[in-house]
């Protein structure tokens, strides 16, 4: 039998992709060293190696995740368990549903932070298609809890992904009425944005309004890049007069810059002929901005407001 070492060696060389799915495993079932076991993860999750994953190779994946589960100090912030377990999640057997429950309820409290969301989001992503309405469950508790990862917001971000994916939209709802600001005050307003975002096309518009007028007030980008989205996305002609007053207060540039080209390209005529106007009213230090997104825009007026605006420079 080929030592550790030797597999690791080998690892390094074999292009072909069979051959790398398995001296990976057969390394992965041998070792417990950090270093041979992140090199096997990385290799198994290649795109041109974990195609080639199927049933029979879950006895290796589980037998490892499980152990880990076994023994949690060889994995404490739970990054192993992560990685077998999106592989677990590729192959998609309903019978690693114990993995995956086992999966959502793991945390690991450091000194300042939980860090095993993404295992968390992982396993939920896992569970999803096995148990919908228990996913949900899992789904809604991590769509409000401050153990949110500041860096991608899971497993909230995969929580409302699960949540649409079920039409249970009434969870997201109630995170944006009562939790939406915490979290975009908190340097995790992606998720609030994508929440803004998931409400769905039958949503009343006047509720939706309302929740504009919560979040406008913060102005935070990545949170307002929802409700832009989600205006212009839907098309939703009733809210045109607040996507302007959204894009043309924020007091963030970028975020200006990414409305206003939004409605450019949206080919919508109601929106471009709204674009123009707001260009030839614009403020003189928004001429620039309004010039990037004048210059997408398809309309007969557009050389002669963009003539405008440049007189103005």
């Amino acid at each position: 039998m080929p030592s550790q070492a030797d597999l690791y060696s080998d690892l390094k060389h074999i292009t072909d992709p069979i051959s790398k799915r398995d001296t990976a495993l057969a390394l992965l079932e041998q070792t417990n060293k950090r270093q041979y076991l992140d090199e096997c993860l990385r290799v198994l999750k290649s795109d041109a190696v974990i195609i080639e994953l199927d049933d029979s190779h879950r006895p290796i994946l589980r037998d490892k995740c499980l152990s880990y589960y076994d023994d949690s100090k060889r994995d404490k912030a739970g990054m192993l368990r992560e990685g077998i377990t999106r592989l677990l999640v590729h192959i998609a057997h309903p019978d690693d549903v114990d993995i995956y429950k086992l999966g959502v309820d793991t945390y690991y409290l450091q000194p300042i932070d939980d860090v095993a969301q993404n295992l968390r989001a992982v396993a939920l992503a896992g569970l999803a298609p096995i148990d919908l309405p228990l996913a949900c469950i899992y789904a809604t508790k991590f769509l409000g809890e401050d153990y949110t990862s500041v860096f991608n917001c899971e497993p909230a971000m995969t929580a409302v992904d699960v949540l649409v994916q079920a039409n249970q939209r009434l969870p997201i709802y109630q995170f944006l009425l009562t939790r939406g600001e915490h979290m975009a005050n908190t340097k995790r307003g992606e998720l609030t944005g994508k929440a803004l975002e998931s409400l769905g096309t039958d949503f009343p518009q006047g509720l939706y309004e309302a929740l504009i007028d919560i979040y406008q007030v913060l102005d935070q980008p990545t949170a307002t890049i929802g409700i832009i989205n989600t205006i212009v996305d839907d098309r939703l002609y009733g809210l045109y007069d607040r996507l302007e007053d959204v894009i043309l207060a924020t007091r963030d540039t970028d975020l200006k810059r990414y409305g206003l080209v939004l409605m450019s390209a949206s080919r919508d005529e109601d929106l471009t002929d709204r674009l123009l106007r707001m260009a030839r009213l614009a403020k003189l230090d928004d001429v620039p901005v309004f010039i990037e997104a004048v210059e997408v825009c398809n309309h007969p007026d557009r050389d002669r407001t963009l003539n405008q605006l440049r007189d103005r420079l």
